[in-house]
């Protein structure tokens, strides 16, 4: 008979899971908790909700729950997309806002506020945001293929020109603007990427987004791993190449624009964490995906939780992730000459 000892990554994988819990339960109770109301308050008023003798409005019902709920949905939704970017691209630099994707969805929404529409229209926002994404996610990958395969040198350089001159579109229309001091004011705080006064809305704006973006990166989790070892490898196995990068782009596109809708731009997660999850726990999407969902949630809980709790104001969550995400992707481009077309295992 013979004894099947467990791998120690499969402890490792394990332990991991529970301290990441523990600690995204202890962030999301005190992001419930914290507020400059008291808590018994709160309570009692939320429980009179619940029983109909009170219809006004409660920052744990109105406020605190919402905002629970879009910090979990941005920072599970950036690291997901992240992580199947740099898988079909084979390269981790490969990541929404490095790419542009970030930027071409926040244009289309800056232009959805600069015609009013979201206010007519609120679902105008996620809807602009993942057309934005999904056109130049294509725009990017049409142009880094050459003779049928994306070229991974080209790729990233393509990103950030893409992302340059999409950047230099949004600073001009700022500009052009900048008499309008209540519109510019809005666009200001939003593309900075914050939590600040988020309520069901915007719940409903990225909710649906994320858990479609989501189930679609997880249905196809096996694909993504045969696609890691070469197109032609993954046709010789069976799998629709195009079909299920296309749909793939789809999902990355929902988590990206639901972000975008909800927060605004955030530049950290969906660079570094995967990264630092594959290299933990391994290449597998089987567990990666899952493990990136929780990371991400956690990771963005605790740094919002720490910017209420230590009262700083002077600097927006998508500001540290944008500062960050530029240290991270520095290194990374350092480590960017040891990958290898075959998977890509940073040493």
């Amino acid at each position: 008979m013979v004894t099947m000892i467990p791998n120690n990554n499969t402890f490792q994988n394990y332990y991991l899971t529970i301290i990441l819990g523990c600690v995204l339960t202890v962030c999301s109770l005190l992001t419930l908790i914290n507020g400059d109301i008291s808590w018994d308050s709160v309570w009692n008023h939320a429980y009179q909700r619940f029983e109909g003798t009170d219809s006004g409005w409660n920052p744990l019902l109105d406020e605190r729950i919402p905002r629970l709920i879009v910090i979990l949905c941005t920072g599970a939704s950036l690291a997901v997309s992240g992580a199947v970017m740099q898988a079909l691209f084979h390269n981790p630099l490969a990541s929404p806002n490095i790419l542009g994707i970030s930027c071409g969805g926040a244009l289309l929404v800056l232009a959805v506020f600069i015609l009013n529409w979201h206010l007519e229209y609120p679902y105008a926002i996620p809807l602009a945001a993942f057309t934005g994404s999904l056109l130049t996610l294509l725009l990017v990958y049409t142009l880094s293929r050459s003779e049928g395969k994306v070229q991974i040198n080209t790729l990233i350089l393509t990103g950030i020109a893409i992302s340059s001159l999409l950047f230099a579109i949004q600073a001009a229309i700022m500009y052009a603007l900048r008499d309008q001091w209540n519109l510019v004011q809005t666009l200001t705080e939003w593309e900075a990427g914050s939590t600040l006064d988020r309520d069901w809305k915007h719940v409903h704006m990225q909710l649906p987004l994320t858990l479609i973006g989501l189930y679609g990166c997880w249905f196809y989790h096996s694909e993504i791993d045969i696609l890691t070892l070469g197109e032609e490898e993954a046709k010789n196995l069976g799998v629709e190449v195009e079909k299920v990068r296309w749909r793939l782009f789809l999902c990355v596109a929902l988590l990206t624009g639901g972000a975008i809708a909800a927060v605004g731009i955030i530049a950290f997660f969906g660079l570094v964490l995967p990264h630092l999850v594959r290299r933990l726990q391994g290449p597998s999407n089987h567990r990666l995906i899952p493990l990136c969902i929780l990371v991400g949630s956690t990771s963005f809980a605790c740094l919002d939780l720490l910017l209420r709790l230590f009262d700083i104001h002077i600097f927006s969550i998508g500001t540290i992730s944008a500062i960050f995400g530029g240290l991270a992707f520095l290194i990374l481009m350092r480590r960017s000459q040891r990958l290898y077309n075959r998977g890509f295992n940073v040493k």
